[in-house]
This record gives C-alpha cells, sequence and structure tokens, in this order.
C-alpha cells in the first residue's frame, strides 16, 4: 500500500526520516492545501489515508449582503473543533444551498423563480475546486448522495415533485450519469409520512432519515425513521421514541436523535443503545442558556453534532453562532457582522481523491457556479 505513495516523495526526505513515516505518519496528517503540493499527492492510497483521517466537520452556510449591483454571494465554511470557522468555497450565487454531502463531495443546488420544480444543481469538490452541472436532476429533488459499495460509484437519491407518486424515489449514477433513473420503491404508505428536510445520516451502510407519520393516541414509539439501505438500495422503517420536530446525528457509531420543544429552548437528546433492536436511551435534557440565546423570533437553526469525543449543541442566529454543552453551558461564541449565519445539517470530511465524472459530466450549455 505504501509502495505507490512513497515512491513519489523521492529521497530527499529519506536521507534522514524512513520514507514509511514521512508518508503514513506525517503526510496523510498534512492540511489538504499543503498536501495538494506535494508530488506524492496523486497517489490514491496516501489520498484515500488522509480523507479518512479527516474530522467531519459541520457546515455553516454565510450569506452575505447584497453587493452595489445587487448579487448576494454564498459563502460555505466548516465549524472546526475549535470553534472557528473555516472557508469552504465562495460561490458566484444566490439562493444556492448545500443539498448533500459525502466523502468530500457537496451537492449544491439552486431554486429558479418562475418553475414549479425549478432547480438547477450541481456536484463539486470544495478542496481540489472541481465543479459539475448536472442538468439531468431538474425537475428532482435531492434526498440523499451515497457510495454504492460493491461497485464503488457515487449515486444520488431523488424524489420527484408533488405531482407524482412520493413512493417512489430515483436513483442517479454519477459516473455513467445517464437516463432513465433507476427507479427505487419506497413503502407503501409513504404518501402519509413527512419526510425530514434535514440531511440523512449515514450510518452502518444505511441512510436515516426522521420521518413523520400520523400519531396515534396512546403511543409511546413509533417507525419514525426511514432507513434506505446503500447496497441493496431498498427501503424499509426502524423504531423510535414518539417525538415531533426531530432530527438525527451519529455519536461515535452510535445513532443519536434530538428534539425541541415549540419555543426551542429545551432540547432533549436520546442515543440508539442496540441498532438491531431498536433499543434507545434518553441520555440529555438540556435547556439552552436564555440570557446567552437570542428571542425563538431571531434563532434561525439548531444541531447536534459530536465532537472530539462531546455531544455539542449549535445555535446560529443572524449573524450569531452559538456552541453549547449538555449541561446547558455556554462554550463559544462568535459574531459574523455582514453575513446571516445558518447550519445547513450537512458534513464535509475534506477529499483530495480525483474522481472521473467531473470531466464527463461537464455542460458547456449551461455553465455552472464558479469558485471565487
Amino acid at each position: 500500500m505504501a509502495k505507490s505513495a512513497t515512491t513519489r516523495t523521492g529521497s530527499t526526505h529519506g536521507s534522514r526520516l524512513p520514507e514509511e513515516i514521512f508518508v503514513w505518519e506525517i503526510l496523510v496528517r498534512l492540511p489538504h492545501r499543503d498536501l495538494i503540493r506535494c508530488r506524492a499527492a496523486s497517489a490514491r492510497d496516501l489520498l484515500l489515508e488522509h480523507h479518512r483521517r479527516q474530522p467531519p466537520l459541520p457546515l455553516i452556510n454565510r450569506r452575505g449582503t447584497p453587493s452595489a449591483c445587487g448579487r448576494r454571494w454564498f459563502n460555505v465554511a466548516a465549524l472546526d473543533p475549535h470553534q472557528q470557522l473555516q472557508p469552504v468555497a465562495r460561490l458566484d450565487g444566490s439562493h444556492v444551498c448545500v443539498k448533500a454531502s459525502c466523502d468530500g463531495l457537496l451537492l449544491l443546488t439552486e431554486g429558479l423563480r418562475g418553475t414549479p420544480f425549478g432547480m438547477r444543481a450541481s456536484i463539486c469538490n470544495p478542496a481540489t475546486r472541481q465543479i459539475a452541472h448536472l442538468p439531468q436532476l431538474k425537475g428532482y429533488v435531492a434526498v440523499g448522495l451515497y457510495r454504492h459499495r460493491p461497485t464503488g460509484e457515487y449515486r444520488l437519491l431523488l424524489r420527484c415533485g408533488v405531482f407524482r407518486p412520493r413512493r417512489t424515489m430515483f436513483v442517479f449514477e454519477l459516473d455513467r450519469h445517464q437516463l432513465p433513473l433507476m427507479r427505487v420503491e419506497c413503502l407503501p404508505d409513504a404518501s402519509r409520512y413527512k419526510l425530514s428536510p434535514s440531511a440523512p445520516v449515514l450510518l452502518n451502510g444505511n441512510l436515516h432519515w426522521t420521518w413523520h407519520p400520523p400519531a396515534l393516541p396512546h403511543q409511546t414509539e413509533t417507525k419514525n425513521i426511514l432507513v434506505f439501505d446503500t447496497m441493496a438500495e431498498s427501503f424499509h422503517q426502524i423504531y423510535s421514541p414518539l417525538v415531533h420536530r426531530a432530527d438525527l446525528f451519529e455519536m461515535d457509531g452510535v445513532l443519536g436523535m434530538y428534539s425541541w420543544d415549540n419555543g426551542m429552548t429545551v432540547v432533549r437528546i436520546w442515543a440508539m443503545e442496540d441498532y438491531e433492536s431498536h433499543v434507545w436511551s434518553f441520555k440529555y435534557s438540556v435547556e439552552l442558556p436564555v440570557p446567552e440565546v437570542p428571542p425563538i423570533e431571531e434563532r434561525r437553526s439548531l444541531m447536534v453534532v459530536y465532537q472530539e469525543g462531546c455531544v455539542r449543541l449549535l445555535v446560529a442566529c443572524g449573524g450569531l453562532l452559538l456552541c453549547v454543552d449538555t449541561q446547558g453551558k455556554l462554550l463559544a461564541s462568535s459574531r459574523d457582522d455582514g453575513h446571516s449565519l445558518s447550519i445547513s445539517k450537512q458534513f464535509l470530511k475534506q477529499s483530495l481523491v480525483s474522481h472521473t465524472f467531473f470531466s464527463t459530466l461537464q455542460d458547456d450549455t449551461i455553465p455552472p457556479w464558479h469558485f471565487i
């Protein structure tokens, strides 16, 4: 595994430091901006190991005030474990959002006015600054991005607009990018449920969403989580505590869930202790610090994350970003004047691994967004 990477480093460093240590203990720990300058950065095994070591960082949307010409830039930043915003990308588009993420890839979408389901979409890798337009997705809404392990291909899970049956979804293969799309049948009563707009959680090879069925009297739990098996490419449900306004997160290989009250002042957190038996345990009830947290009408977004062995709560509102622990203590706060902040509920693990679909997907008739 080390041979293909070490042979590219030359012997300059090997005179004092064994190449095995130089490559697999030093290079893999470099920030991606430094590693890309090295000659060894084209070795795929090195890049895969470098990507594996990257922490998943929550993405924060930064929308600036309109410029003199009326344009509004879209900025994406990642929140590092030290609660500092690190710039990821700045795009020359308005009304853009990060719709899905996987292995360093981001799916960007922008709604177009004047059409019922107008959406232009692009796939990009911020680390390599590659971006390609996806005209095939017009009329569809992306709900997930995943790597199909049997083939190694990256695929998008899509649904149509409300004018078509909701229980049918579609799979788009980025490496083949050909129509028609592969159809995937959802659950028979899917039209009765409301799927969460938040990003799915990838765990145990499955994508997980909260979705909300009609509540029945005296229920204490229900099949509240929709699961998509990314290998078999099929759907099923699992049980969760009966809560409303809930989202999911990963907590050190364990599926977690959090919900909030009407005023978004108290957040409750659960963890799935047994994935096969769907056994949940209640972990925390967190009261957000009232003096530090702005009134509810100003709050924009809330997210629970797991960083460096600890559960943290993030709150973004206006230009303010807060980090709170499970005791309700304010750990960090920052203000980004001139920008409106919102939590995208997507994560980014930086990757320098190249993908051939960026060149094959390029469509010159409709230019994609450009990095600035």
